[in-house]
Parts: structure tokens; sequence; C-alpha cells
């Protein structure tokens, strides 16, 4: 039995072929099913997110499960056999189990150390679990995956402090002093870095959203999604007399944001500039109460969190490796106890047949000398088998189950004791 991984992510391939591969819901389940069906199939999972889709396999014949998984793949995509050995990637075996580990530790994410991905590992195992995909060398996997991703997050910096731009601006927002109170933001564009900082703001407790745009009908959409009211562009100056907090990624000929339209006020306002050219004109910084903030202080703080998170990788990279030996430890110590149990029932059967014939050449009964046969015989297949076992396990906790097991198999010629029950 092989542990493997065939996937692709947002490293190997463009977006736009990514959404072919991705599977969820009902398709997933019916997948999941209808490929632990084939007999080279013993369990399987997928995980499938914007930045990845991978199907893990416990798979009795490596060669055809990889086969039966690409026919799937270009049934499913329409995708060549070419673009398919372009795209994706392959892990056997204890290779197969790091890669699991580490995505769910957030090393192998497109943003280090994501939170998301955790949970998104635990759905697929869950979902597996669900359709009776998952059995127990998949099931001992993800839970070695899961509860290492957990340790590397509680024990790490790994997932610690924000590292992108949407999200280091409202956590940066949500805990400056002046918004201990009130949480009016009002947010200046609906484009991608919009989009961004309006998902997180979301996020935030006692949050009051003001979307304002250009286009009214694309600030809609966007506060539909995040619970905020669509502003057009030209109340701006009313948003920033209600706003605590003003965060503007937009871009235009001129600035959006003067002193001259800038409120005098008693109470703080906080103005930050994600914009390329900047949208709101400097000067606004010399206003009483105001405080403005632009790209580039927020990408210091980004950077210095990547850095704290990235300092954190070898740590977690000795967490990664030790589950993996434990779980490989674990796998191969199941694959070898048919044998283990099979090399001892037969040595066993052999002493007792050779104790009782030698009990029956006695020329009396004598219960003492029976029992100190018993206990020799039984001293005896204890001794000559401790070794092998020992050797045995061993070689399993490297990732030489299979060989070695055959080889004991064939050696001492147990096939009728490993069917025995």
């Amino acid at each position: 039995m092989t542990i493997l991984c065939l996937g692709l992510n947002h490293r190997t391939t463009p977006l736009a072929h990514r959404e072919a591969f991705a599977i969820e819901g009902e398709a997933a389940r019916e997948a999941l099913i209808q490929l632990t069906a084939h007999p080279s199939i013993d369990e399987a999972a997928v995980l499938s997110t914007c930045n990845r889709t991978e199907w893990y396999l416990a798979a009795s014949d490596a060669s055809a499960a990889m086969g039966l998984l690409r026919d799937f793949f270009q049934a499913r995509t329409g995708f060549s056999a070419s673009q398919l050995q372009r795209y994706l990637y392959v892990w056997q075996g204890r290779d197969a189990v790091d890669h699991l580990v580490r995505v769910a530790c957030g090393l192998d994410s497109m943003v280090l150390g994501e939170p998301q991905i955790l949970g998104q590992v635990r759905d697929a195992y869950e979902m597996g679990l669900e359709v009776h995909a998952i059995g127990p060398q998949l099931a001992e996997l993800f839970r070695t995956a899961i509860q290492t991703g957990k340790r590397a997050r509680t024990e790490t910096p790994i997932s610690r402090n924000a590292v992108s731009i949407g999200s280091v601006v409202m956590r940066w927002v949500d805990g400056h002093a002046a918004l201990s109170q009130s949480k009016r933001l009002a947010i200046v564009g609906a484009g991608e870095m919009g989009s961004l900082v309006a998902k997180h703001a979301a996020g935030l407790s006692d949050a009051r959203i003001r979307i304002y745009n250009r286009t009214l009908a694309r600030a809609q959409a966007l506060a539909d999604r995040v619970q905020a009211t669509a502003h057009p562009l030209s109340q701006l100056p009313d948003g920033l007399s209600w706003a605590d907090a003003v965060i503007v990624a937009a871009g235009g000929d001129g600035f959006l944001i003067t002193p001259a339209m800038t409120p005098r006020r008693a109470r703080p306002l906080i103005l930050v500039d994600l914009s390329v050219p900047r949208a709101i004109d400097p000067a606004v910084a010399s206003l009483p109460h105001v405080e403005l903030f632009v790209l580039d202080d927020i990408q210091e703080i980004v950077q210095h969190n990547l850095e704290e998170r990235q300092a954190a990788i070898p740590q977690v990279e000795v967490m990664v490796a030790e589950a993996a030996d434990g779980y490989m430890a674990w796998l191969g110590s199941r694959q070898v106890l048919p044998v283990l149990v099979g090399m001892r029932r037969k040595a066993n059967d052999l002493a007792r047949a050779e104790l009782e014939q030698a009990l029956r050449k006695l020329p009396h009964d004598d219960t003492i000398v029976a029992d100190q046969m018993t206990r020799l015989a039984h001293r005896l297949v204890n001794k000559l088998l401790h070794e092998p076992t020992l050797q045995l396990k061993a070689q399993a906790a490297r990732g030489n189950a299979e060989p070695y097991a055959r080889a004991i198999q064939d050696l001492f010629a147990l096939e009728d004791y490993l069917l025995r029950k």
C-alpha cells in the first residue's frame, strides 16, 4: 500500500487552468465514491481550494491508481496528457506525507502561514469520512497533519500578525486608540484592493461600513457582500464628516481628498491612502486631529510581519519532520503487523508440536520437567523472534515495510498463517 498525492497549485498552474480542476460539494463526494470503488485505490480524499486541488490516495497499486486519476482529470477538464504532465505534481510515500503536513502548517500557501488552509484540510478529511472514502491510513495521516498545523500556529509565529495589505490595514485600524469606542469606516474604491479591505473590515466587531465608488452599481455589489451601504463618490465629503477612518484604494486624476474638503472636527480622523498615484493630498496631514498613513507605511508593517513568519519556518519544518516520522512509523508497523503475527503463530505452532512430541517420549509424567520444557520452548521462540521483529519494525519506519515484509513472508512460508484469523 502506497500513500500518493496528485495535484496542482498556484506555483505550478495559472488560475484559469486551476479553475478547471477545482471540485467541491456533491461532485467531489461522487468522485471519491467512484475512485474508491476501483480495486487499486483503497482510500481517497480531495483538498480543493482557490489555490490548489490535491488528491490523496492510499493505493494498493500505485501505478494503476495514478493512471486512473489522470484519466479522471482528462475526462473532467478536457486537458491533454501533455498538459497534465506540465501542471501536475506527484508525491509518493514519505514525500506525500511531508507535503500534506506542510500544507496544513501553511508552509505551502501563497501567503505564508495563512490560517484558512488548516480548516480546509479539516473539511477535506470530514468529507472523506462522510462518504466512507477515508479509512485508517488516510484518517491517521489527516489527523497528524491537522494536529501539527495546530501545533505550528500555537507554538511558533508562523500565522501571527497580518501579511496582506488589506488585513494589515484593518488590524491596525481596529487597534488604533482613537477607534476604541467607534468604528465608522469609509472605504473609497470597489476594485480589487478596496474589496480586500472591505472583506477584512467586515470581520471587525461593531463596525459600520460605507463603500464609495465612482460607479454606484459596483459599490452596491461590494456593499451587499460585506453588509455595508453604497454611496456615489460625489458624497465623499459627507463621508469625511461621518467616518472615524477613511481608507482610499481608488486612483484617478488629481487628489480625491484635499485639505479644503476635510472637515474641521474635534474627534480624530484617520486617513489611509493605498492608491498609486496617491489619492489623498499629503497636505491634509497638517490639519488638526488628522492622521495620514500612506502605502509605504503599510508595506513596512507587512514586511516586518512577513519576516517574523519567515523566521519561524525552520522551527515548523522540524515539527513537520517529526510528524512525518511518527506517521511513517505508524504506517510501517501497520503494514508489517500481519507478517509479525503470522511469523509468531508459525513459530509457536512448531514449538508446540515439538514440545508435545518430546513430552510423549518422557519415561513418566513429570510435571516439573514438563513445565520447564514448556518455559524453555516459549523463551526460545521469543528470543529467536526478538531481533527479526525489531529489524522489521525499524525497516518499516524507514519506509521499507513492503519489501522486507514480503521477504520474511516468503522465507518463512507464512501464506497460510497470514490468512488465519
